[in-house]
């Protein structure tokens, strides 16, 4: 089995060692640094340091392009989108949106330099390419139908597809090119990536709205010729799901995975998870691992404790038990 955990917020390498020893002791094999486009600017060499501790301590050491672009997941600020206004996205109501369209040229230059420092400077063992997407609506955007992405790459992609004028509202035509365009850019950018001896994760957003459609996305970027692991995270609770519910995910991803000879990751919630709820996250590890799944990874350390906005309930207790579950598993 391999165990992996995500790390952000910290900068400072003596309260990262102490982290970094409770890690190793705990029988983790990887971490996933979180490298946004402010760490890319002013952390390069806090983060190449850390890396260099991680490989001492023999665990590797992936990195997560975190909210690069508006395009990967994550609660990192993009900045691309107003500084490179050609390559923005544009909403279904006209208005142009500060992240860059997955289409672009503008998306695809950043990240090759991005990839660049990943590579010589860093020199992480893998790229951790987390939760690839158009334009995620919320709140009032969501309930009023508005979507991304109108621009005339989008409308001259869709054209060229279907033989039609891009429709104002979001079909399933729509849905998916915008898979499409999203698995065209990131076998470029694992292309890239490769070609600088990194390995490629690619973590795909669950699709509980569309259970049907599942099975098809995994395989669409299992394909990949560039990739090694594909990974999800069905994060049930967070859904208001049963923990049951993500058997199905584990079954399309270990089918995909074996189809294209990839390997499989699957992550656990380790965040806002509420009050008595804690013995849910061993329940699903057992769950994962009695399906076929041998990698395993917790958003994030100590339950997100330190993050205020996402920290569980009781993050002592979920940290707990999935490291207790982790030890019980290996």
């Amino acid at each position: 089995m391999d165990f992996g955990v995500s790390y952000f917020g910290v900068r400072n390498p003596a309260h990262f060692q102490r982290d970094l020893d409770a890690i190793a002791h705990l029988g983790f094999t990887y971490i996933v640094f979180t490298f946004s486009e402010e760490d890319h600017r002013f952390y390069q060499g806090s983060l190449t340091d850390f890396i260099q501790r991680t490989h001492r301590q023999g665990l590797k050491a992936y990195v997560d392009p975190w909210g690069v672009c508006g395009v990967f997941g994550g609660e990192a600020f993009t900045e691309r989108g107003a500084w490179d206004l050609g390559g923005q996205q544009q909403r279904s109501d006209g208005r142009a949106l500060p992240l860059l369209c997955p289409n672009s040229t503008e998306v695809r230059s950043y990240l090759q330099d991005w990839i660049s420092t990943v590579a010589a400077v860093l020199q992480a063992d893998a790229i951790f390419w987390d939760e690839p997407h158009f334009y995620l609506p919320a709140g009032a955007s969501r309930s009023q139908g508005l979507w991304s992405c109108c621009c005339a790459r989008c409308e001259a992609q869709f054209r060229a597809r279907y033989g039609q004028p891009l429709p104002r509202t979001e079909t399933a035509e729509v849905r998916q090119c915008k898979q499409e365009a999203l698995v065209m850019l990131l076998n470029e950018v694992t292309a890239m990536a490769a070609a600088q001896h990194l390995n490629n994760i690619v973590c795909i957003l669950p699709e509980h709205e569309n259970p049907e459609g599942l099975q098809t996305k995994c395989d669409l970027f299992a394909a990949n010729p560039h990739l090694d692991v594909l990974a999800t995270d069905p994060y049930p609770l967070w859904h208001g799901r049963d923990v049951a519910s993500t058997a199905m995910f584990c079954e399309a991803l270990l089918q995909a995975c074996a189809r294209h000879h990839k390997a499989a990751q699957m992550w656990i919630q380790g965040f806002r998870v509420r009050a008595g709820q804690e013995q849910l996250l061993g329940e699903e590890m057992r769950l994962m691992a009695r399906s076929g799944i041998h990698d395993m990874a917790i958003w994030s350390y100590l339950a997100t404790g330190y993050m205020s906005s996402h920290t569980c309930a009781a993050a002592p207790r979920a940290w707990q038990v999935f490291t207790e579950t982790m030890r019980q598993l290996s």
